[in-house]
């Protein structure tokens, strides 16, 4: 492009060396001349612009994003960069943390049935540690007379049952999994916790029998006997 420039510059040079050697006589060739010459000028100039434009598009065409309507553009990409910045709706992630708030704000304590002096140390332990991870239940049913069969360690305040579900209905696979969760749970920290064992979903688990896993119980005939609605746990003392 310079090259080009250089070489309008110099005709006009040319045409100008041109025109003083013209003789008084030739007014018409002069005029002619004249003509060339400024249409040399015009062209000189364009070609000038011209290469001075191209510079500006391709800087706005690979630089799209730093000039024009692509600025505006990739200014809202900037924008909404500052949108992302705004990483602060990101950092509403903060709602995440205060999500986390919320998951740190302890909720109010189950109802506790047969609760207080009727029921061990131990019991009591696991009562709070089972319902701050997974609380609120419906209820808790901890101390009873009447253990509902042989061996039961409710009448001595060494089991609580952790209803998931009540009207003794059977629960949701939703419902069904969080009892399975809590059981799990407990199992896991069944010797931290002092577990003497753990009945869900008419299946048994016992430190005693770890090695063989959840058992399959005997058909005892509804939902409750089954404890489908609800996780039995019984402690060692």
């Amino acid at each position: 492009m310079t090259d080009g420039i250089t070489a309008i510059h110099g005709r006009v040079a040319e045409l100008q060396s041109q025109f003083g050697q013209l003789s008084a006589s030739s007014g018409a060739s002069g005029r002619q001349f004249a003509a060339q010459l400024t249409a040399a000028r015009q062209q000189a100039g364009t070609t000038a612009a011209t290469s001075t434009s191209p510079s500006t598009p391709t800087a706005g065409t690979t630089g799209t994003a730093a000039t024009g309507p692509s600025t505006a553009a990739s200014g809202t990409t900037a924008t909404s960069g500052t949108t992302a910045t705004s990483g602060t709706t990101a950092t509403s992630g903060t709602t995440a943390t205060s999500g986390g708030t919320g998951a740190e704000k302890a909720h109010e304590p189950s109802k506790l049935l047969g609760g207080g002096s009727r029921i061990t140390s131990t019991m009591q332990k696991v009562i709070d540690v089972v319902d701050a991870t997974f609380g609120p239940f419906p209820t808790i049913g901890a101390w009873r007379a009447d253990g509902g069969m042989p061996g039961s360690d409710h009448p001595h305040g060494k089991a609580a049952d952790f209803m998931i579900n009540s009207g003794g209905k059977m629960p949701s696979s939703a419902k069904l999994k969080e009892g399975w969760e809590v059981a799990n749970y407990v199992k896991e920290n069944a010797e931290k916790l002092g577990i003497k064992y753990i009945i869900f979903a008419q299946h048994i688990w016992s430190p005693a029998r770890a090695g063989e896993g959840w058992r399959l119980m005997e058909n005892r005939g509804s939902v409750t006997a089954n404890h489908f609605d609800h996780v039995h746990i019984s402690v060692e003392k």
